[in-house]
This record gives C-alpha cells, structure tokens and sequence, in this order.
C-alpha cells in the first residue's frame, strides 16, 4: 500500500530562488553565511535548488569567496552542473531577487520543510497501520517520538552563540532570580541539602543510590511532595512521579502516611481509624498538588518523553520536576542496540537517554539506582561511586549522585538504628557533602537532623 501524499505538497519554490541569489550575491556577508547554517539541504524542494545549497555551504565551509565561477567549480567537482542547467541556468538562477534579509526567506524554507515532513510522518502512519505489522502502542510511541524530534529540530541546530547572547540571557534569568521572578532550582525541602545544591536545576540528571531496603523511594517520595508542596503556589508547573516497581496505589498509600504522620502499617491494615480526620486532612490536601503519578512497568525513555509532552499539550500544567524509581527497571526500545547488548551496555543507553532527555526538556530528572553487593561487604558498609550498579556510564552522565548509607539491618532482637547519612558523593556543579538524616520507618519519612549549638 503505497503512502498517501496530497496532490501538492507545502513548497515555496520562489523563496527558494530568492534566498539562494541573496546568499551567493557579493558582499553577501556574515547575514547570508549564518542563515545558510540553519538549513539543511533536504529542505529545498527543488533538485537545482539543492545542488547549488549544497554547492554553496561548501565553499563557505570553506572559507572560499562565493560567485558564479567559485559555485560552478564547486558544481562541476560534485557531478551537479548538468542538474541546474549548466552555467547559464545557474546565472540565470543567481538572477533571481536579492532580499535584504535572508533570514526571513531561510524560515519560510524551514516552515514549509516542516510542514512536509508532518505530512509524510502522518502518511506513513497510515501505511503502518493500514499493514497491522506493529502494535498501536509501538507505532504511537514512534509517531510521539518523531514528533518531539522534530519540534525540538530548531534547538537542536542552534549552533553556536556570541558571548553577548549568551551574556544577555544569563543575566536576564540571574536577575530574576535576584527579583524572586525565578526559582533557582527545583528544592526539596531539606535545608542543608537545598543549600548544597541551590535546588535541582534545569538539565541536570540526578542519581540517588542505595542497596535494597534502605529506603530510597521513601526519600524520593518525601523530594517530590516536598517540592509539589514548595511549587503548589506557581499555577503551570508539576512534578512527575514514575513507579516501574510499585503500584499508584502503593505510592500514594506512601504519600498519605507521610503527609499524615500515620503509621504506615495502621493505614494498610485498616487499624487508622483514630487517625481518620488526619489522614482525610492530607488526602484533601495531596489531591491539591501539582503531583502526577505513573506505574507502567516495562516503560521505556522515549515512552517518558512522549508522556511529559502529552501532560504538557493537554493541560495547562508544564512537567518540571521527574523522579523514575528506579533505572535497572526501565526497558529498553524494541530494536535499539541497548535491546541486543549486555546489561552494562543497556543500562548505559539509558542513562545516557536520560541526561538527553533532562537536557532536551530543561528540567531535572531524578532517577534511582540499585548498588553492586560489594558494598556490603565492606567495612563500615559507606558507599562510593564504583559501587554503582551494571555500569560506569550512569557516573559519567550524571550531574550529582547521592546515596543513602544506614547502618546493617538489626537482627530480630535489635531496634533498628532511625539514624542515616545522604551521601552526595558526586556534584559536577557544586560541593560535596555528608549530612545526617534521621528516618522515620513507621511514616515512610526522612528528615534532616537538626544542628544544635551550645
């Protein structure tokens, strides 16, 4: 079944004409150079058109002068010549109507490039469907990702800026910051820890490790409600919570015993009823958060990537704070060359997913991680960076690692010791630290051991 395509496809084929006879004409300058840069050959329509760009990027790659002579060297060596017309049809398309600002001309190419590409995705969506070769939801999930690809084109080939631009928008974010326009960072509620980092920050990816039982989703829990609660006030913005290991059910059951201060144990065996106003005074006040909640396993990435840019085209809430409990359980795609390779190397792919995707959407992604049994084995049991499970790729991408060390588990007759350190054992934009947390088992809870001077 042959793709759909509309008799006419989106094209500005004069534009194209005009652009290339500005950009090759003398004195073109530093203004037709940086517009060629933010097109890509495939979106001329023309094959003359595109011949010539090509031709052109070329020779100002090269740092070569552009005219019609230096563009027919250029043609001849690459076999185009022939295709617009010999020398005299490349005059004549020099002769075509010089603009003042090329720019204007590069992005009505770009839009109608787009535009074309939209069409062949949703055309080839037809076929795909139309053949019942691929489940709905992997051909969904390849649509959203080619999407998002594509909206994100344009960042992407940013390319480079001066230092006054980068200055201008430094300052402006730094001065709204200075003016309370602007948070710093995504904070969590535990003051020295908050200090440390000054919040997350926009494209960092932030690893908290521990070994089984420890007590890593408790933290991250207590993160993301802390920071849904800090962020309640600014109305657009949320936080996203990915459980591949537990129920919604069970996070939320987390939350609730947090939020209340009630036994844990109490509320899942129905024992709560003293504590019921509590319990429904947190209840009324969690439905309030700008909290969301995912407990698909086996999910992968770009499955994340195309949930957080449908939360943010259907509502008018923006993900900005995403927390993944925990990396050894994501999946990878069907087909991808993690899918085919050893563990190391698919946990790496991952990761490396991850730093992207922090990156591609600017915000902070926190993710969990298992530790190697090697740590256990040590004296005094403190972990450090080796430990890090499967793969030496998840210290390399990310931006801060944590890990949460409590004392071995107590033997039946022993109480368990409630005292905790959150390591930051890795902080590519900032200090190191220990600090002291106390942990509340019954609540789900960590909190920050108080300081006390004397």
């Amino acid at each position: 079944m042959a793709d759909w395509l509309p008799e006419r496809l989106p094209e500005d084929i004069d534009a194209e004409r005009s652009f290339l006879a500005t950009c090759c004409a003398p004195g073109a300058g530093f203004a037709a150079s940086e517009a060629v840069f933010t097109l890509a050959e495939e979106d001329f329509v023309h094959p003359a058109h595109r011949s010539v760009f090509r031709a052109l990027k070329t020779l100002i790659e090269a740092q070569v002068e552009v005219n019609s002579l230096t563009l027919k060297d250029a043609l001849d060596q690459d076999d185009s010549l022939n295709k617009v017309g010999g020398y005299p049809g490349l005059v004549e398309l020099l002769a075509g109507e010089d603009v003042e600002r090329p720019q204007v001309l590069a992005d009505v190419i770009r839009r109608k490039a787009k535009l074309r590409r939209l069409v062949h995705l949703g055309a080839q969506l037809v076929r795909q469907a139309a053949e019942e070769d691929e489940a709905p939801e992997v051909l969904v999930d390849q649509t959203a990702q080619s999407l998002f690809h594509l909206a994100q084109g344009d960042a992407k080939a940013r390319g480079l800026l001066s230092i006054q631009a980068v200055a201008d928008d430094t300052m402006e974010r730094l001065s709204d910051r200075m003016e309370g326009r602007l948070s710093p960072g995504v904070r969590v509620g535990f003051s020295r820890f908050d200090e440390l980092t000054q919040g997350f920050q926009p494209g960092n990816l932030i690893v908290l490790a521990a070994r089984p039982g420890i007590g890593k989703t408790a933290l991250a829990l207590n993160w993301i409600l802390r920071a849904a609660q800090e962020r309640d006030a600014r109305p657009g913005h949320c936080g996203a919570f990915f459980s591949l290991e537990m129920s919604h059910e069970e996070v939320f059951m987390r939350l609730l015993a947090a939020k209340s201060q009630t036994n844990m144990k109490d509320l899942q065996s129905g024992r709560a009823t003293g504590r019921m106003n509590d319990v429904m005074k947190a209840r009324d006040e969690l439905i309030q958060m700008p909290l969301f909640i995912c407990d698909r396993a086996s999910i992968t990435v770009p499955q994340i990537q195309n949930m957080i840019v449908k939360q943010g085209s259907q509502s008018n809430r923006r993900v900005e704070f995403v927390i993944i409990d925990y990396l050894q359980l994501l999946s990878s795609p069907e087909g991808s060359r993690g899918a085919k390779q050893n563990e190391a190397v698919r946990i790496g792919e991952i990761s490396r997913g991850l730093k992207l995707m922090a990156k591609d959407f600017g915000i902070p992604v926190v993710v969990l991680s298992q530790l190697n049994r090697e740590v256990e084995h040590r004296t005094g049991g403190r972990p450090q960076l080796s430990d890090l499970r499967d793969s030496g790729a998840i210290e390399q991408d990310a931006d801060m690692v944590a890990f949460i060390h409590r004392k071995m588990m107590p033997s039946a007759t022993e109480e368990p010791d409630p005292s905790a350190e959150l390591i930051v054992a890795k902080h590519r934009n900032g200090p190191t630290a220990i600090i002291q947390l106390h942990f509340q088992g019954e609540f789900a809870m960590y909190r920050e051991m108080v300081r006390e001077t004397y």
